[in-house]
């Protein structure tokens, strides 16, 4: 199992429920991909998500063969292409899931409560990781980061340098969004696109991320390419 040089300062994050997969070279691009959910639907996986590593054990699944449609449209829309070097791609970025308890089932969806709480948990890990970029495989936290920047006691965003644009472009019946956040010594972009998963346009999605983060994901393309 993988450990993270980070872990020590991820113990102290108030609501974190697993540690975040840091690749090896994360540091070159410092890219960030945010997921939505864990899903336990049975008891094999209802264990693998009581300790801290679970999304790190999700990970290496995906080197060991597991073929989800998540990650592999994730690779498409990162990469452009669906032949790829999977480890080469995961040690140069950044993995956790946003909601911080497991979906029983598919169909579960969280709550606005547990969106709050991911942003909580995201503004904390933002200033360990300290990302270039953030890319979120799903859209439907960000209708909740403005009014969090907004309310925020605990954190004094730069307001006049933070911006959300909730229709940056619609794809399908989906739209991109961008933001960019800077308080302390953060300064990250983000980009939201569809959730990865059936009928995920990746040819369009990919040239979308190309605007927005083609710098890295060229040199990511470099270091993954077969």
């Amino acid at each position: 199992m993988k450990t993270n040089k980070h872990n020590e300062l991820f113990d102290k994050v108030k609501g974190l429920q697993w540690y975040p997969w840091v690749g090896n070279n994360y540091d070159d691009n410092k890219l960030l991909l945010i997921g939505e959910s864990h899903y336990a639907r049975n008891e094999i996986k209802k264990k693998d998500f009581l300790n801290k590593n679970g999304t790190i054990g999700t990970i290496e699944d995906v080197f060991n063969g597991s073929s989800w449609n998540f990650f592999r449209n994730t690779h498409y829309a990162l990469t452009g292409s669906d032949n790829v070097d999977k480890e080469a791609l995961w040690s140069n970025v950044a993995f956790y899931n946003f909601i911080q308890r497991t979906m029983q089932t598919t169909k579960g969806r969280p709550t606005p409560n547990d969106y709050k709480d991911g942003w909580k948990v995201f503004f904390e890990l933002l200033k360990i990781m300290k990302p270039t970029h953030c890319i979120f495989l799903g859209s439907s936290s960000a209708q909740y980061l403005w009014p969090l920047i907004e309310k925020n006691n605990d954190i004094v965003f730069i307001k006049n340098k933070c911006r959300l644009e909730k229709k940056d472009r619609k794809i399908g019946r989906f739209l991109g969004k961008v933001a960019h956040l800077e308080f302390e010594d953060v300064s990250t972009d983000i980009t939201f696109i569809r959730h990865p998963s059936a009928f995920f346009k990746k040819e369009e999605w990919h040239s979308y991320l190309m605007e927005k983060a083609g710098a890295i994901l060229e040199d990511l393309q470099r270091k993954t390419k077969l």
